[in-house]
């Protein structure tokens, strides 16, 4: 998986952004820490390497969603969807058990990670400001709302794309977590999600079967 992350960062375009990234996969120590955190304590990718496969997870609903749209700078989009979590690198303790750190509690994942941003540009002597200010942004604002801990909502086109992917990749991969462990056999209810303040059907619909070639087709576009 990290293989895969640090492939799809090459292909971003812009040599400011690909300097940063290139300067974080060098970093030894943080790489280590981003191979084994989990994106969160409980509520999704709640185990070893989940940060990375939410990540990697990202990333991928970035290269399938962005060329839809018009406007949006893929580049700067990819970078936040690679740096938005770094900070559970060090919010998050997970040696022996998932907890917080001291650093996590008093700080908070999204501050760490412009901390740990701010002293890779500072290592990078023409990054540009604007550039800087519209990365960090992606990074404050991806939780969306305030309420959720955002400092600031999602004011430009990539950050509006990035919590939204961000946000639907936690809570689709958290329920499906909770599903394989809170679906009793023969059971088509979930337990309660204290999260989610609700049950959840988990009955599937068989896949229809194959059309028979001598079924009649339905006619469509005006075709007789």
């Amino acid at each position: 998986m990290c293989d895969s992350l640090v492939q799809i960062s090459q292909e971003v375009k812009n040599p400011h952004l690909r300097n940063l990234l290139n300067l974080l996969w060098s970093d030894q120590s943080f790489l280590e820490g981003f191979r084994k955190a989990p994106a969160s304590k409980q509520i999704h990718h709640a185990y070893i390497g989940g940060l990375l496969e939410h990540t990697l997870s990202l990333t991928q609903l970035v290269k399938r969603n962005a060329p839809y749209y018009e406007g949006l700078n893929t580049d700067l989009l990819m970078t936040g969807a690679i740096l938005h979590d770094i900070g559970k690198v060090y919010e998050l303790s997970y040696r022996r058990s998932f907890d917080y750190s001291d650093e996590g509690r008093l700080l908070g994942h999204i501050l760490i990670g412009i901390e740990k941003i701010e002293e890779k540009i500072r290592q990078i002597s023409d990054f540009p400001k604007d550039l800087s200010v519209l990365l960090k942004h992606l990074l404050l604002s991806h939780h969306g709302q305030y309420i959720y801990g955002s400092p600031k909502k999602p004011m430009t086109l990539e950050a509006v794309m990035l919590h939204h992917l961000d946000d639907m990749d936690a809570k689709v991969s958290g329920i499906q977590e909770f599903l394989k462990a809170k679906v009793s056999g023969g059971s088509r209810w979930s337990a309660y999600h204290p999260q989610f303040e609700q049950f959840f059907y988990t009955h599937v619909l068989e896949e229809p079967a194959e059309p028979s070639d001598n079924i009649d087709k339905i006619p469509f576009d005006g075709e007789k």
